[in-house]
């Protein structure tokens, strides 16, 4: 049987003195956060301006198509009189094609690391 050192206070003042500063240290991190994210935000911005332009009129036209889905008036089936299609399933219908690329190439990184027995 392995015999263990027995622990001191001195082993938990410095234990608490290393949460203390990675804690402290979270703090500044997740302070930190928002402006480091928009410092590359503008960055890309400078260096990519047309990208940046082409990106915004791409997603102020899929606002204003999400927008008209939302907001325009609804006609009545013919098979079913107070019939009115179900909004959630109308969008979800819409991202699926979108979302499905990513979620093939994560999970196809995923099983091949998990195959090929690197667990990072």
């Amino acid at each position: 049987m392995e015999t263990r050192r027995r622990i001191t206070e001195d082993d938990i003042r410095r234990t608490e003195a290393l949460i203390g500063r990675s804690y402290g240290r979270l703090k500044k991190a997740a302070a930190q956060a928002p402006s480091r994210a928009f410092g590359s935000v503008t960055a890309m911005a400078r260096e990519h301006p047309f990208g940046t332009a082409a990106g915004a009129v791409v997603g102020g036209i899929a606002l204003y198509g999400l927008f008209r889905l939302v907001t325009r008036p609804r006609a009545r089936s013919s098979r079913e009189p107070g019939h009115r299609p179900d909004l959630t399933m109308e969008l979800l219908r819409m991202a699926v094609p979108l979302v499905t690329p990513y979620i093939a190439g994560y999970l196809e990184k995923y099983t091949g690391r998990m195959f090929s027995g690197d667990r990072r």
